[in-house]
């Protein structure tokens, strides 16, 4: 491996001459340690392979005039193994000194080897090259065999003297990188190879420094201004981090490497070398500092990191004596830079040359050393070359390379690399850019060198190409220099075009009305039609008009209620509730729902929020608004007053004027601070999502929609209005009949749902009651909805047996923030989804109609598709207005991209290469640890890979005593017991800085009201969660033990105690609805769930089956009677 040569060795060498000190056996140095610990460690990573040949170094020259005696060569090299005693140096681990000793054989002893092939073919040369560069078995660093000789003659040679080599035969000579570097290789030995060719041995006389004398020299020297330099550039710098470049495989620090690798090369057209060399000498920096920059800049755009490390190699020929003696003398140097991504390319060269001097000033403390200074600071156990990525520059003064062995005989240079096949090589780092130039000819060649552990072919062929790109951009066109570097773009030309057609989205529509004129226009066409039902109550849409009318006009006649003013509603679901979501629009009001289950306080405290002087309630919510000075309207008072409604109460109706910029609802979001936050819908927000939804489902008039959201959640108005506005069926279910899964799969039946829309969390809890209870498929379902949370191809496998393949159920992925009006994104189920791992994320797709994405860095600049993570930005007419009374938020929130005002989701999102987006998490829970940037979501998927049996899993930091954190992982199953072997997939898969401290399993994890798992609720493990002796309380009758036994069954326990709330347990509302249907298999329990929710211990369940026992008892002996 050729290094950058120390311009700066003068001002490195000691005052005191080195003279040999005539020994024979030492320490090795520790350029020698480095390369022995690679190829006995950590390229040792084959499995009944040959171990790995990382250090092979070949150097080919082809007679090019004359002839060789292979005599005379033979003797050429027994000359210079005698005159270089590296060349005849072993290499072993001294197991009682604990540390790798050198020794030099004797002078009679041939330790190198000698070998003579006659070739066919050039394929032939080719295989003979690749065996030279890979083959471990040609060195034994043990017994000192480092140097071997190859000569090559082909069999159509017209001489016929055996001694001779004619022109073009080969003479192939290979050293081990522990005796040679490429210094040696390109200035040394030629010119030691022509002496000994010639027999002078005058010069060899002179020289009495051998390497031996070196390695002792280094470790004597005083290193104290070298530590202080290393320790300031590399303060702060995690050694175990790993740059986020785009592996095709994961990797971990401390596994070992096969070694193997493979290159890709490139040149760029002379204009723009030129272009390059002109600017070098325009900031008065080397092409090596030029090119250094340009790769840093590279680095930053592919890796989104402003703190970079590249490893870069010196010759460390510091003292005037080394310049002569053949060896390895090759160090490797972190260099490490803080990139300002506002800077400019221009100030950025200015950085890197100064960081460049002030190394070079420092290049003779070994990598080692520096190294073992941070990994005592950090406590690593890391064995490993920290560095992922190196930088290799090299200057070719000419091809016409020409070595005179003697006045007859003429040798060139033949280029091994020519002949090595691009696949069948080796690789020491991750990935490694090298550049040749030749300033004769006006020629950069870049040469890519990648791990074939990590990468494929395709991958680093896409990394060159955005490099070339990138150079071209800056170096054609002298304004790119001066852009700040995060302007710099490296998406390829096809990337562009893909993430352009992404956003083809707008359509032309008639035009659009309010939600209630839309409303009103169906009913007109579909009257008679059956709008609303619960269980028995039914409401054809002219009767559901006849009611909103009359509610509306009460609301403005004898409330007094003005367009454009906040009307809270609190209900349960009912009819009335859609009745009141509907009368309240028709006024020219807006709607905000409140949800009845949420505490008093909070309610009163929204309501003041939104400045609400009135509220529609009814007789179950009216207790709680009984103290507040807001009106309370009790709707089924309102509906029971009927009247006639006559033209003259349509033509006040008629008055109220409401434009599409007005407000439609007001509904809450919870906030980062706790507090929620108001967000303002208009009605062409709405009408805008609606006319994307349709388009996207293509449905008909004659769809029966189940009703499932909650009115706290902006779901229940695309199910409730969405579904009016068309001329759906709507369906609801009685309070708290989500969670009586019996009566909710009794009424898809019974009603014909071909609809329902359900988080992905419920659907699978709903899935497991239909499968434990052996449901046969629901013939009607053809139109399935998943969204609010990430998507697994699992759930959907889970779901597909309960569909009648004649239904032809087409299921979306749906995805969409509250500010951008419910949906902004859909994907509709392919097969090929299905065919993925059980835990593969499922894609949230593409934007909706009239609908925005993009996909932006944190300087809003577009990220690589397939290879980058970004955040997503919103735009598109279903942009909110805005967070109620809180325009600092809205102005955070709202970001101006290519002319439109688009909504900051803070969701981190993927754009695969065909065009689709993959939801990976949010940016809240992106993290930072130990210095490196760590996705949550990335840790969550591979922990969900490692077993079918893992249904969900979270992962959360948490900060110990001594401010170190930590990564925990909560993971649901009810069948694995212990997380031995989650462990080691995540080891496998995962770097060891991503690897949780800690697996946390539970049957399940706690959800929150949505139905999503409520990270706020994950009991951290520094609480107890046993239960202790004194606390348990045992069941004393007999159906307080069957219920025990029940809830221990259900939960995995052993035992519980009787007055031990349910919720305590870690388990949430879908727990309880699993416990709940146990009931009514057992005890014909008909109750309302929610009065299990009241008294969640087994105490309080075992009163109210004994109750509800006695009474049925009592009513059966009655009916005897």
């Amino acid at each position: 491996m050729r290094a950058q040569t120390n311009d700066l060795a003068d001002s490195n060498s000691s005052k005191e001459k080195w003279t040999s000190l005539g020994i024979t056996q030492g320490r090795a140095s520790y350029g020698q340690e480095r390369i022995w610990f690679d190829e006995e460690i950590r390229f040792n990573g084959r499995s009944r392979m040959k171990k790995a040949a990382m250090y092979n170094i070949p150097l080919c020259y082809k007679v090019k005039h004359g002839s060789v005696s292979i005599e005379r060569v033979r003797q050429a090299l027994s000359i210079m193994v005698d005159e270089h005693s590296i060349l005849r140096t072993s290499l072993s681990y001294d197991t009682e000194q604990q540390y790798l000793k050198q020794e030099i054989a004797s002078l009679n002893n041939s330790v190198y080897s000698f070998q003579l092939s006659t070739i066919q073919n050039e394929r032939q040369i080719k295989e003979i090259m690749k065996n030279e560069k890979i083959n471990s078995s040609l060195f034994d660093l043990e017994q000192g065999r480092v140097f071997r000789c190859h000569l090559i003659r082909r069999s159509d040679s017209s001489n016929s003297n055996d001694d001779l080599l004619n022109q073009n035969d080969l003479l192939l000579f290979n050293v081990h990188h522990s005796a040679f570097d490429g210094y040696s290789q390109y200035r040394l030995f030629p010119q030691y190879l022509h002496s000994a060719y010639m027999n002078t041995t005058s010069e060899r006389r002179q020289r009495q420094l051998q390497y031996i004398d070196y390695s002792t020299y280094e470790r004597q020297m005083n290193m104290s201004d070298a530590k202080h330099y290393w320790q300031q550039l590399l303060d702060g710098y995690n050694i175990d981090r790993q740059l986020t470049l785009p592996y095709d495989h994961r990797h971990e620090q401390q596994e070992l490497r096969t070694g193997t690798g493979a290159t890709v090369t490139f040149e760029l057209d002379s204009l723009l070398v030129e272009s390059m060399v002109a600017y070098a000498s325009e900031m008065n920096v080397s092409l090596y500092q030029l090119c250094l920059s340009s790769y840093y800049s590279y680095l930053f755009k592919q890796t989104q990191d402003q703190d970079l490390c590249v490893g870069a190699f010196y010759d460390n020929r510091y003292q005037p004596e080394l310049q002569f003696i053949v060896g390895m003398f090759t160090n490797l140097l972190p260099l490490r830079l803080h990139i300002n991504p506002r800077q400019s390319f221009r100030d950025l060269v200015a950085q890197v040359k100064h960081l460049y001097i002030e190394s070079m000033i420092y290049c003779y403390m070994p990598y080692q050393q520096i190294i073992d200074l941070h990994r005592q600071q950090q406590s690593s156990l890391v064995l490993l070359p920290f560095i992922q990525t190196t930088f290799i520059f090299t200057e070719e003064p000419s091809n016409n390379f020409q070595l005179y062995l003697d006045d007859n005989t003429v040798l060139s240079e033949f280029n091994i690399h020519d002949a090595e096949n691009k696949t069948g090589g080796i690789s020491k780092f991750d990935l490694t850019l090298s550049i040749d130039y030749e300033p004769v000819d006006t020629t950069l060649h870049f040469t890519f060198e990648y791990s074939l552990d990590l990468f494929e072919h395709s991958t680093i062929e896409l990394i060159s190409h955005r490099f070339r790109l990138l150079l071209k951009q800056m170096f054609s066109s002298p304004s790119s220099i001066d852009k700040p570097l995060y302007k710099l773009s490296i998406l390829l030309p096809h990337e562009a075009n893909l993430i352009n057609e992404l956003n083809i989205t707008d359509v032309t529509c008639e035009q659009q009305q309010c939600i209630h004129q839309q409303f009103a226009f169906t009913v007109q066409h579909h009257p008679q039609k059956v709008s609303v039902v619960l269980d028995e109550q039914l409401l054809t849409y002219c009767e559901l008009l006849y009611y909103v009318q009359l509610i509306s006009l009460s609301l403005m006649n004898d409330y007094n209620v003005k367009p454009q003013q906040t009307i809270c509603q609190c209900l349960d679901q009912s009819i009335e509730m859609v009745i009141g979501i509907l009368s309240i629009l028709t006024c020219g009001a807006i709607y905000c729902p409140l949800s009845p289950q949420d505490p008093q306080q909070r309610l009163l405290s929204m309501a003041d929020d939104v400045q609400a002087e009135t509220i529609l309630i009814h007789h179950k919510t009216q207790e709680k608004f009984a103290q507040s000075n807001i009106t309370a309207i009790n709707i089924e008072s309102l509906i029971e007053n009927l009247w006639k409604i006559t033209d003259r109460h349509l033509s006040l109706l008629s008055t109220v004027h409401v434009s599409m910029n007005d407000q439609a609802y007001l509904i809450f979001t919870s906030g980062s601070t706790g507090h929620p936050k108001g967000v303002i819908i208009s009605h062409m927000n709405f009408s805008s999502f609606a006319l994307g939804l349709n388009i996207m489902q293509m449905p008909t008039n004659s769809e029966v929609l189940l009703q499932l959201s909650q009115c706290s959640f902006d779901v229940h108005i695309s199910e409730i209005l969405g579904s009016l506005i068309v001329g759906y069926q709507l369906v609801l279910l009685h309070p708290n009949g989500l969670f009586d899964l019996e009566y909710l799969s009794a009424t898809i039946k019974s009603h014909q749902i071909t609809q329902i829309d359900t988080v992905p969390t419920y659907c699978h809890t709903l899935c497991e009651f239909w499968t434990v209870n052996k449901y046969e498929p629901f013939d009607t379902i053809r139109c399935r909805i998943m969204g609010g949370e990430k998507l697994y191809s699992k759930t959907i496998s889970e779901f597909l047996p309960f569909i009648a393949p004649q239904s032809k159920c087409k299921i979306f992925n749906l995805y969409g923030p509250t500010e951008c009006t419910i949906s902004t994104a859909c994907h509709a189920i392919t097969n090929e989804d299905l065919k993925s791992h059980l835990n593969a994320p499922i894609p949230i797709g593409r934007p909706l109609r009239n609908y925005h994405c993009y996909v932006l860095d944190d300087y809003l600049e577009p990220v690589i598709p397939s290879n980058q993570t970004g955040e997503l930005y919103v735009g598109g007419p279903g942009v909110f207005l805005g967070y109620f009374n809180r325009p600092d938020l809205t102005k955070q929130s709202l970001v101006n991209i290519s002319g439109e005002q688009c909504y900051r989701t803070g969701d981190l999102i993927k754009l695969k290469g065909n065009g689709e987006m993959v939801y990976v998490g949010r940016r809240d829970f992106q993290i930072k640890l130990r210095g490196q940037r760590v996705e949550i979501g990335e840790i969550e998927q591979t922990i969900l890979r490692a077993s079918s049996s893992i249904d969900n899993c979270i992962v959360v930091t948490q900060t110990d005593n001594k401010q170190q954190e930590h990564l925990l992982a909560y993971i649901e199953s009810s069948t694995i017991t212990e997380s031995s072997s989650v462990r080691q997939y995540c080891q496998s898969q995962l770097p060891r800085y991503m690897i949780p401290s800690l697996f946390i399993i539970l049957d399940k994890l706690r959800l929150n009201a949505s139905g999503k798992v409520d990270r706020k609720q994950l009991v951290l493990p520094d609480l107890n969660q046993q239960f202790n002796e004194d606390e348990y309380c045992e069941p004393q009758t007999e159906l307080q033990w069957q219920i025990h036994d029940t809830w221990c069954q259900l939960l995995n326990k052993e035992r519980i105690s009787l007055n031990t709330n349910f919720f305590s347990l870690g388990e949430n509302s879908l727990s309880l609805t699993k416990l709940y249907n146990e009931y009514k298999l057992k005890y014909s329990l008909k109750s309302n769930i929610g009065i299990l929710f009241k008294h969640a211990t087994i105490n309080g369940h075992a009163k109210l089956i004994e109750t509800y026992i006695c009474q049925r008892n009592s009513n059966n002996n009655k009916s005897e009677l």
